[in-house]
């Protein structure tokens, strides 16, 4: 029995049918206790009935057909009858226990039901009149335990029988109807989780197991994680691509200056040759380092090394460094902003974040122009503004700059130097900082990255 839906249904049922048999049983066994102060009017009832029969038989058949029915009685119910005369003798050829003899002549002083004394639990007697009116005394012997074949005969008959198989049917659908409640939910999530290992990434269940349940809350548990996953697999996938397309480029060039350098004697040409194979080498050198460091940042495979610094000076330097780079080029980079600012966080992967988006900035910007970087305290968040004068990029392709090898224009920035995915690494810096990174154009001509990180922490 594997199936969790029968499990349950089962563990439901029976338990039911344990509690109900329990309560029938004990109620039994507690309606054969005497006497209990609510069955003092049965027992009279009891007394009446048996009694009467007793003093009609013995009337209209004697005495020896009165035993017959006293042990008819016995063997049926388990009750012991004994008639007696308004003179206290016993109308029976059997013996008679002194308990009941005694007890039929408080009944005939009395005038009332007699209950048993301690001791004589299972005895009570009572004075009755037949239909003339004379007087005899009828005295019963209760059973100490009820018989079982008693038990199961009760368990089938009146409201223990057909009534309570009712019961027992409508228990049985309430456990079904609850079991499949509960584990059609969980059927459906095997069924999407087959299908998303199967490869089909698209695979969502929150649509199909609804409410405010445990089970509901693991179905969109369950649809976040597809969803991320599919991100993650779509992102490997068209970086995968990327990479052998932007490796064929640097490999076509190595070939091509290798021929040439086998083709051509001249040394001036071999050492030109040697040259560009260096220069690609290089390349792609930087590509796989640059790779490899956004491959950790995706997967979050890097914990941050977080410290308190100051935000101001890391800026100031990275500025500093490229600017004094900048000497034999007609380009500048200026910085503007608060003496101090401290943050928390991890340094070098900001730092890293900050200089690809200064380099890219100063790779654009015009002949004879600055790239400008700003720091700014604004209301609890730290802004980085890096604005370049450059020719910006079209509307459309904003959105994407932060993509890794996307690139605006392919042959210019192939000439430029870039791979493509510097800004990628910002961007995967910035959101592990909790920050957000967004280009826009500028309206004066250039492009405008803005920088958001937390002022308080970078959780």
């Amino acid at each position: 029995m594997h199936s969790l839906f029968v499990k349950i249904f089962l563990y439901f049922l029976l338990t039911i049918i344990i509690v109900t048999s329990a309560g029938v049983f004990l109620t039994y066994l507690r309606d054969q206790e005497f006497p209990p102060l609510a069955h003092q009017s049965f027992a009279k009832h009891a007394i009446a009935e048996y009694g009467h029969r007793a003093i009609n038989v013995f009337e209209e058949e004697g005495i020896s057909e009165l035993d017959i029915f006293s042990e008819k009685l016995m063997a049926d119910t388990g009750i012991r009858i004994i008639l007696f005369a308004e003179d206290g003798r016993p109308l029976t050829h059997q013996r008679v226990p002194r308990p009941m003899q005694h007890m039929s002549q408080r009944a005939l002083r009395s005038g009332e039901v007699v209950y048993p004394m301690r001791g004589q639990r299972n005895w009570l007697a009572s004075p009755i009149k037949n239909r003339a009116g004379k007087n005899y005394v009828v005295a019963l012997g209760l059973p100490d335990q009820p018989p079982v074949e008693h038990i199961f005969k009760g368990l089938t008959h009146g409201f223990l029988g057909w009534r309570l198989l009712i019961l027992l049917l409508v228990s049985a659908g309430a456990c079904f109807w609850l079991a499949r409640s509960l584990t059609s939910p969980i059927r459906r999530l095997r069924q999407a989780t087959r299908q998303f290992a199967a490869g089909d990434l698209s695979t969502r269940v929150g649509d199909q197991v609804t409410g405010k349940n445990e089970i509901a809350g693991l179905a969109e548990d369950f649809d976040e994680m597809a969803a991320k996953i599919q991100t993650l697999v779509a992102g490997q996938t068209r970086l995968l691509r990327d990479i052998s397309h932007e490796l064929r480029s640097p490999l076509a060039r190595l070939g091509v200056a290798l021929e040439l350098a086998r083709q051509n004697s001249s040394s001036e040409v071999q050492q030109k040759s040697f040259a560009r194979i260096e220069l690609e080498a290089e390349r792609m050198n930087d590509m796989i380092g640059q790779l490899l460091s956004l491959t950790r940042l995706e997967n979050a495979t890097d914990k941050l090394q977080r410290t308190e610094f100051d935000l101001f000076e890391l800026l100031a330097r990275l500025v500093q460094d490229a600017d004094y780079e900048l000497n034999n080029v007609d380009k500048k980079v200026t910085f503007t902003g608060p003496d101090r600012l401290t943050i928390y966080g991890d340094e070098v992967l900001l730092a890293r974040a900050f200089e690809n988006v200064i380099r890219n900035g100063i790779r654009y910007t015009g002949d004879g122009t600055l790239v400008s970087v700003e720091l700014r305290d604004e209301a609890g968040r730290v802004l980085i503004r890096i604005a370049d004068q450059g020719p910006g990029v079209p509307d459309e392709s904003l959105g994407k700059l932060f993509e890794p090898f996307y690139r605006v224009a392919d042959a210019r920035d192939r000439q430029s130097g870039g791979t493509g995915i510097g800004l990628a690494i910002a961007e995967q810096a910035v959101r592990l900082h909790g920050g957000s990174i967004n280009a826009i154009n500028r309206p004066t001509g250039g492009l405008l990255v803005e920088i958001s990180l937390p002022g308080d922490s970078c959780d």
